[in-house]
């Protein structure tokens, strides 16, 4: 009689290094499943493990959305036959049920996280972190959500781990800390893309740049190259924004104030409204100059490396 074979259950460590494997191969579906794996093992995980589950997920998430794009491109493209825009439109749906997916699959991952009793030992940018994910992976789910109720839920659902995570980092990182300038750059391209509330997305981008741009002299040799380079993107969103503005400066709100946080019941936190801080003055730091404004927005995972972070467009 033949004897039923018990799947061999791998440690963290085999699966942890079968994942570096991957990804030195550029193979990330299977560095993602391998790194899903380190996170269902049980065991407490490292912010290098973390980030390591988030650079897999997000490569595998950007290949999808690129091929979305395109597809959305020919569906919409002038003089096309009917028979092709129904054969691109059946296409992109399979992609966008491949994103579906691959989102709700990054979020069972990042709840089991959230729910568990880690949050409450972790440090506070670990909490940031996680809050980030839950918010960015909900948002890119509804960009491929067609029914207005179930899109609405989904959004709001991102809105509030936004908030949640936008709270964290206000109270327990600096303005400067790369994790917290990441979390505001995808929330004010949130708000400026998927929300449509365009002078709310300014406004948080805007606020979050003066405030870290306040304590360049001041920071970290471990923050300055991450942190300026997303400051760069943050900019570069600020000029792009003002550019769809029709060149005008986005005005202070009528109590002249600026949105900077929305929670999920859309109640308003705000703070005292600043001027957009000056080409003269972003010279006068000498560290946002390298980079000119790109044709499209960006946004930042804070998990990626550098070069796939300057490669990480909305």
């Amino acid at each position: 009689m033949d004897v039923e074979q018990v799947p061999t259950v791998e440690t963290k460590e085999k699966c942890l290094w079968k994942a570096k494997l991957a990804q030195e191969a550029n193979r990330f579906e299977d560095m993602a499943r391998y790194m899903r794996r380190v996170a269902e093992c049980g065991e407490p995980m490292t912010k290098d493990e973390d980030n390591m589950l988030a650079v897999a997920y997000k490569h595998v998430l950007d290949t999808k959305r690129s091929s979305r794009r395109t597809l959305v491109t020919v569906e919409q493209k002038d003089g096309i036959a009917s028979w092709e825009a129904e054969v691109t439109r059946k296409y992109r749906t399979r992609v966008d049920d491949e994103l579906r997916a691959l989102c709700t699959e990054v979020l069972s991952v990042v709840d089991s996280w959230l729910t568990s009793d880690r949050p409450e030992t972790a440090d506070p940018a670990t909490g940031v972190f996680y809050w980030k994910l839950c918010a960015d992976y909900n948002r890119y789910a509804a960009e491929v959500i067609d029914d207005p109720d179930d899109r609405a839920t989904v959004v709001a659902v991102s809105r509030a781990a936004y908030e949640r995570a936008d709270q964290l980092g206000r109270t327990s990182l600096r303005p400067i800390d790369p994790i917290r300038l990441g979390l505001m750059l995808n929330y004010s391209v949130f708000l400026y893309q998927v929300c449509q509330q365009r002078q709310q997305g300014h406004d948080v981008a805007k606020h979050a740049f003066n405030e870290a741009l306040s304590e360049i002299d001041a920071i970290d040799d471990t923050m300055y190259d991450d942190s300026t380079l997303i400051l760069r993107l943050i900019r570069d969103n600020l000029s792009i924004w003002i550019q769809e503005n029709g060149g005008e400066l986005y005005t202070a709100t009528t109590e002249d104030q600026a949105v900077v946080a929305v929670d999920p019941q859309q109640q308003v936190s705000t703070v005292p409204a600043e001027d957009l801080v000056t080409t003269g003055a972003v010279v006068a730091s000498t560290v946002l100059l390298s980079l000119s404004p790109s044709a499209v927005n960006v946004e930042s995972q804070l998990d990626i490396d550098r070069q796939s972070l300057q490669d990480n467009i909305d």
